[in-house]
């Protein structure tokens, strides 16, 4: 079945009722989504952590309330303060206000990598398409000066970013991914292999150039090369991010043997739109997804 029409299935209201009445999303959810609430993702957290990972938290406002999102991170950060947990923050620019005004996105951000930093935490920004990619791009130069520990995702299948990581300055923290959202056409890599080679040459960069390189894959191969670059630049600073719920023994190994392995543990109030999101670009998934609410019908 093309991902096209499972997404088409997924989202039908049919679905979604059937879903909801049978209790199907719940079970379903609960692999990928450390919950609804900050306290059930700070559980979450704490026993990720007793398993040597790091923690990364995104949190998921509901469609038309991304500008709660500030709130939500304050919180957050107040609890992981009080718990003593360091950790990750991974936010969108839109959460930040960045389509309303960069005045705004601007003041927030550099607000919150204050309280993050007092935290013992700090944030990486995400970049969510071609649209909005100078202006994220900008927002994370301007913010950086004062608040250096904070990082900014560079999708590499967007053709200028191997140049754009050549011009970054002061070791930045720079997670590096093959990005999920549509390019103009020209403007990006389109064939799946050139986008993996385009992903090894932005690693070796980071890392001979003595940036802090952030994975954020899951590929067997792409992983493997990353610890090839590791064993060649003893002093280099990486580490592997994942999805919570995706090869989650992959992630225990890595920590296992010495690496540092994070895990994004997503939660919120939008979790709902989260969950399809990631169901229809796994098939393997989706077909369960549909077989547990039918099936509990």
């Amino acid at each position: 079945m093309p991902n096209n029409l499972i997404s088409r299935v997924i989202h039908s209201r049919r679905v979604q009722k059937a879903a909801l009445d049978s209790g199907a999303l719940e079970e379903l959810a609960r692999p990928y989504v450390a919950g609804i609430f900050a306290s059930t993702a700070l559980e979450r957290a704490e026993l990720m952590r007793s398993r040597g990972l790091e923690v990364s938290f995104a949190y998921l406002p509901q469609r038309g309330s991304e500008l709660e999102s500030p709130a939500a991170y304050r919180e957050l950060l107040e609890n992981l303060a009080d718990k003593g947990i360091p950790a990750e923050l991974s936010i969108k620019p839109s959460q930040l206000g960045l389509r309303e005004s960069e005045r705004l996105a601007h003041a927030t951000l550099r607000e919150l990598a204050g309280e993050a930093e007092q935290a013992g935490s700090h944030i990486t920004l995400e970049m969510q398409g071609f649209k909005q990619y100078y202006e994220t791009l900008e927002l994370w130069r301007r913010v950086r000066d004062d608040h250096p520990s904070l990082g900014v995702t560079l999708p590499v299948d967007l053709r200028r970013v191997e140049s754009d990581l050549r011009q970054l300055s002061d070791r930045p923290r720079v997670r590096l991914c093959i990005g999920s959202y549509p390019l103009p056409r020209g403007l990006g890599i389109t064939r799946e292999h050139d986008k993996s080679r385009a992903l090894v040459r932005c690693l070796r960069f980071a890392v001979e150039s003595e940036a802090t390189a952030l994975l954020a894959s899951h590929d067997p191969r792409i992983i493997a090369i990353m610890q090839e670059l590791g064993r060649r630049n003893p002093l280099s600073d990486f580490e592997f991010q994942m999805f919570l719920g995706v090869r989650p023994l992959e992630q225990r190994r890595l920590a296992d043997v010495g690496y540092r392995s994070r895990v994004l543990l997503p939660y919120g109030p939008g979790w709902y739109e989260y969950l399809l999101t990631r169901v229809a670009s796994r098939p393997q998934t989706a077909y369960g997804y549909l077989r547990a609410v039918f099936d509990k019908r």
